[in-house]
């Protein structure tokens, strides 16, 4: 431990010397910047895509249940009431809300737009969340009306509807499926707009929502339903009530959590945060390099020092250890400034938002994670370790040289 303590203080010395010569303090400042600015872009970067993967999460809590059940084959199925009740009865189940959802036409004046409509039961409002959106009217917490909709701002741009009295009527048309009647292809609705929300991803321009029944008879679907949105009570064993929830449904349906009900994306954003550490670590391969050259010049600087060492007991192994830790001292000090650099960068986005994630000047979200900041450190540290070991085990002295200073 002592011999490591006195290595590591050497070390220190050797670094910052006044008799250093200029350029070695150049290529000092140099290595400990690179390092500084791949540490902190790593830790900058990894937080965004935690803020943009929670920002979905977010957006998808709302649009998507924590537990999916649909049909395993075709598109809808009946439900039984008995199983229903047996659904409902587990401790665990908070809300169960039956979904019908189909493809629709939208059409409102000269404009048309192909759109979404879900038929839900009136508890959907309260238990997705969908009442605490941004809306335009009343949010109707306890569900809709006969022949009420909930229509999503952006689709109601796109329609170019208006507010309050007009001579247009908005008209839903949904085909009907088994034969083709030519004279009579589609099944119509026409709904009076309760209100309008706003969603911040796709479906802000697509997303119509009814009452199931009013949605069934548009579509054909009769008693059928697409799906089942399930919510769990606070703070209950999962896994427990998804394995009581599929001995219930059977092999008819198939439950899907929320990160499998998005699962391309979700695999993209994991991809992309892999391919930034990957691509930024290579980076930081290359930066590293530069404490080779530190490391180079010092003991070309250092030759004669070394040799005085040597002339009092310490081998040539532990005098490369001193250069070692030179390497070590600037990835510590780049790793930290870096850090520190992250930190205040990061802090400022989330007090200030100086950058936007839309036009709409949202600040772009911020998170940041212990196990980055650990995965940050044990990369940097790894690198530059390796590099400044591998770097020190080759300089080359010898008893010749030492003997020939000595002299």
């Amino acid at each position: 431990m002592v011999r490591l303590l006195f290595s590591f203080q050497i070390a220190w010395r050797y670094l910052w010397s006044k008799q250093n010569k200029n350029v070695v303090h150049l290529i000092t400042w140099l290595s400990i910047t690179a390092i500084a600015v791949v540490t902190a872009s790593l830790l900058i970067l990894l937080s965004a895509f935690n803020g943009l993967e929670g920002k979905i999460t977010d957006v998808f809590s709302t649009l998507s249940p924590p537990l999916l059940a649909e049909p395993s084959t075709g598109k809808r199925i009946e439900i039984n009431p008995t199983t229903l009740q047996a659904l409902k009865a587990i401790p665990e189940t908070d809300c169960i809300v039956r979904v019908v959802e189909e493809s629709a036409l939208a059409s409102y004046g000269q404009q048309q737009r192909v759109c979404r409509i879900r038929g839900t039961d009136s508890l959907y409002f309260k238990a997705s969340g969908m009442s605490n959106l941004p809306w335009q009217g009343e949010a109707p917490v306890n569900g809709l009306d006969p022949g009420q909709i909930a229509m999503a701002e952006g689709l109601a741009y796109l329609l170019e509807f208006e507010s309050g009295h007009s001579l247009k009527s908005l008209q839903l048309h949904c085909p009907k499926s088994g034969g083709i009647d030519p004279l009579n292809p589609f099944r119509e609705m026409q709904p009076y707009v309760q209100g309008f929300f706003y969603l911040q991803d796709e479906l802000n321009s697509a997303l119509i929502v009814g009452r199931l029944d009013d949605i069934q008879e548009l579509t054909g679907a009769g008693d059928r339903i697409t799906a089942l949105y399930l919510y769990p009570k606070q703070g209950i064993d999962e896994a427990e009530w998804i394995s009581n929830i599929e001995q219930i449904l059977g092999s008819a349906w198939t439950l899907k959590s929320r990160e499998q009900q998005h699962s391309s994306i979700y695999q993209i954003l994991k991809s992309e945060k892999m391919a930034v550490l990957i691509i930024v670590g290579f980076i930081l391969l290359v930066a590293s390099f530069n404490l080779a050259s530190v490391q180079t010049l010092l003991a070309v600087e250092k030759r004669k020092d070394v040799t005085l060492l040597w002339a009092l007991g310490i081998d040539f192994k532990q005098a490369r250890q001193l250069f070692a830790w030179v390497g070590a001292w600037i990835t510590l000090l780049g790793s930290g400034i870096g850090l520190t650099l992250g930190f205040l960068v990061l802090g400022a986005q989330i007090k200030w938002g100086f950058f936007p994630m839309n036009a709409l000047g949202e600040p772009f979200p911020i998170r940041i994670l212990m196990s980055d900041l650990a995965l940050i450190l044990t990369l940097v540290l790894s690198i530059g370790m390796l590099v400044s070991s591998w770097r020190a085990a080759t300089l080359h002295f010898s008893s010749a040289s030492a003997i020939h200073y000595l002299k």
